[in-house]
């Protein structure tokens, strides 16, 4: 089990511009998932939720950080 994926949670961030140029940050705690999956489904959230307001020319950074239980 070298290589098995970890499901655990997850509290992920993200950080991106609106088109006004004001950062916006969302954070969000995934459950029973991998580090990867839990960074997809937050970039999928926030694409659909800010799809009118956010910068598309600036980058979108998520950071993905195991909760402390």
């Amino acid at each position: 089990m070298l290589f098995a994926q970890r499901a655990t949670d997850y509290e992920v961030v993200g950080l991106f511009r609106n088109n006004l140029g004001q950062p916006v940050a969302e954070k969000r705690i995934c459950h029973n998932m991998s580090k990867k999956e839990a960074k997809m489904q937050m970039k999928v959230h926030l694409l659909r939720a800010y799809s009118e307001t956010i910068d598309l020319d600036s980058p979108v950074q998520i950071d993905v950080h195991p909760t402390n239980k």
